[in-house]
């Protein structure tokens, strides 16, 4: 075998997070562990005993199948150790803030174990997506608090996040998980390509369920932070489709797995930069409402020749904004065109 058929051999049959190493229990954070316990306790999901704070780390370890033969795992030190980098250099989440693919203007390196890499992540999401606050009647009485309203559906972010730690190849040290975030999508990305016979589809119609690190992801749904095992992406649609957004984009490449949010994919910002005029802005925001316009509604509500706004619902038929739907000059309308990710950065 060359170097790339051995390595590919030992990932279909070597499970990365149980391979156990000379790790000493000193090593592991008793905060995190400890954090996990409640979280799994309160999910219901792992009866931990009413002396859980004193339990030993070893007979907790061992309980959750992150002990072999009496040695801690590589799980085990990437779940709940104090500095798993140690000895997996390039296991870091890295979030940064781009205005083109070769212009960034934030960056942030996120290390530690993988349940302080979720949160420092997020974290670091919300400081790159805008937010505003929404003040409703309801709001105040059931929260007495302002509701926050993000770019993108926490819940979206958070399984894409939980998606990019669980799954990647830690096999791979060579390459980071990244996020980049655009201004008009976010980009998910770990080095952790489906293996052999496993599709995009089989994830997003089957449900299929493949665990390249069966302890990470067991261990994540014991605390309760994955509801069922095949049920993130549904998740992240549900979740994309409530605010109106398009579903998640998925890329399964030799490069690794990535996943797009996309928000609004005509935002009036985003139409400016991609040329359009007053009128047909005036047009996308009726669309957006009323679903589908007529070139009569296009004449009336920008005041215009039938001619003009014929030139203009072409124009934007030829940027992939609108689609025409009808055959005869009567029933003739413009629906908006299926949402998609543009400015990908490999």
């Amino acid at each position: 075998m060359n170097h790339d058929e051995l390595r590919t051999f030992f990932q279909q049959s070597i499970e990365w997070d149980s391979i156990p190493g000379d790790y000493t229990v000193d090593e592991i954070d008793r905060v995190t562990l400890r954090r996990f316990l409640k979280l799994a306790e309160k999910a219901g999901r792992l009866h931990t005993g009413n002396d859980d704070d004193d339990e030993k780390i070893e007979t907790v370890l061992r309980r959750l199948g992150l002990i072999i033969n009496g040695k801690i795992t590589n799980g085990a030190i990437m779940l709940f150790g104090k500095n798993p980098q140690k000895y997996f250099h390039n296991t870091i989440t890295r979030v940064g803030r781009f205005k083109t693919a070769d212009v960034i203007i934030g960056d942030k390196e996120i290390r530690g174990n993988l349940f302080n890499q979720l949160d420092d992540a997020e974290n670091a999401i919300k400081i790159y997506i805008n937010v505003r606050w929404s003040i409703t009647e309801e709001g105040m009485r059931d929260t007495l608090q302002r509701i926050e309203k993000w770019e993108y559906p926490i819940v979206a972010i958070r399984e894409a996040l939980l998606n990019a730690l669980i799954h990647r190849d830690y096999f791979n040290n060579t390459v980071q998980t990244q996020i980049k975030i655009f201004d008009d999508f976010i980009r998910f990305h770990n080095p952790g390509r489906l293996p052999e016979g496993v599709t995009v589809d089989m994830l997003l119609n089957e449900h299929y369920t493949y665990h390249r690190n069966p302890k990470i992801a067991e261990i994540f749904q014991r605390a309760g932070y994955v509801e069922r095992y095949g049920s993130g992406f549904e998740r992240i649609t549900k979740a994309l489709s409530s605010e109106g957004m398009p579903a998640p984009e998925i890329k399964n490449t030799p490069l690794g797995f990535t996943v797009y949010l996309q928000k609004d994919p005509w935002s009036e910002e985003r139409l400016i930069r991609m040329g359009l005029n007053e009128r047909q802005i005036n047009a996308i925001t009726y669309l957006k409402e009323h679903r589908r316009i007529a070139n009569s509604q296009y004449q009336e509500i920008n005041n215009i020749s039938a001619r003009t706004a014929l030139n203009d619902l072409n124009d934007l038929m030829e940027k992939q904004v609108v689609e025409r739907r009808g055959t005869s000059k009567k029933n003739i309308r413009y629906i908006l065109a299926p949402a998609k990710v543009t400015g990908k950065n490999p």
